[in-house]
């Protein structure tokens, strides 16, 4: 059996250890709010300067802090626009993957990936301008060796485009040209939402409503196809 001063010392360094913990949690809470405080303060010099003009001081005196504490979370500048970008695609990659989950229906699923793709862009509008609106391809050839974080996105929407040619849901077509015409779509919505501006969210979502009956109205089948059923499509 503990004696009296036993379990008072237990008790002290349980609650010693508890608030190391919590002290613990507390500062990594903060290190994370301030690296995601650089990203966006990132993001914003670069949509007003470009690229050339995006320094790490500049990010500093954004947010109120000296450049060595940027250099403490990225080495350079281009690593901090990679982090910006690889958190944007992974994001966008998920928010597409969740909604195609979602849905078993091949049309309604390509209607759902629409929908996550635009809310992305409506809910990051910042970062969305950073990923697809300002020199994409000036970003693109900086950007070559992180491909695959920036092709996941467009491969859930090319495989939700071949399971609805599988299913016969779509007119026989040419998968990527298909995928590309809904990206397109897409994309188009988000760009004039963001520099119209279009803040009547009834507007956004009847504009998305329309643009997306449209395109998936004229290439989807005109009968109804048994679930299951295939027809022949050419590849990308």
């Amino acid at each position: 059996m503990l004696t009296k001063r036993a379990l008072l010392t237990k008790t002290a360094k349980r609650d010693a250890a508890g608030v190391h913990n919590a002290s613990r949690e507390r500062r990594a809470r903060e290190k994370e709010a301030l690296r995601e405080s650089i990203l966006r303060a990132a993001g914003e010099v670069f949509l007003e300067r470009g690229y050339d003009g995006l320094s790490m001081r500049g990010v500093a005196e954004r947010i109120g802090y000296t450049a060595t504490t940027i250099y403490l979370y990225f080495k350079d500048k281009d690593d901090l626009l990679f982090a910006l970008l690889d958190e944007g695609y992974a994001d966008l990659s998920r928010r597409l993957a969740e909604a195609a989950a979602a849905e078993h229906d091949p049309l309604r699923r390509l209607t759902a990936i629409g929908r996550a793709y635009i809310a992305f862009g409506l809910e990051r509008p910042l970062l969305y301008q950073v990923m697809f609106m300002r020199r994409a391809d000036f970003l693109a050839a900086r950007l070559k060796q992180r491909h695959e974080t920036r092709i996941n996105a467009f491969d859930v929407l090319q495989q939700a485009v071949t399971d609805a040619l599988d299913a016969g849901a779509l007119k026989p077509g040419d998968v990527m040209i298909y995928a590309l015409s809904m990206w397109a779509l897409v994309h188009g919505v988000v760009s004039l939402a963001i520099t119209l501006p279009l803040t009547d969210a009834s507007l956004v979502e009847r504009l998305t409503e329309i643009a997306m009956a449209a395109t998936l109205g004229s290439v989807q089948t005109a009968t109804d196809v048994t679930p299951g059923h295939k027809k022949p499509h050419r590849g990308v």
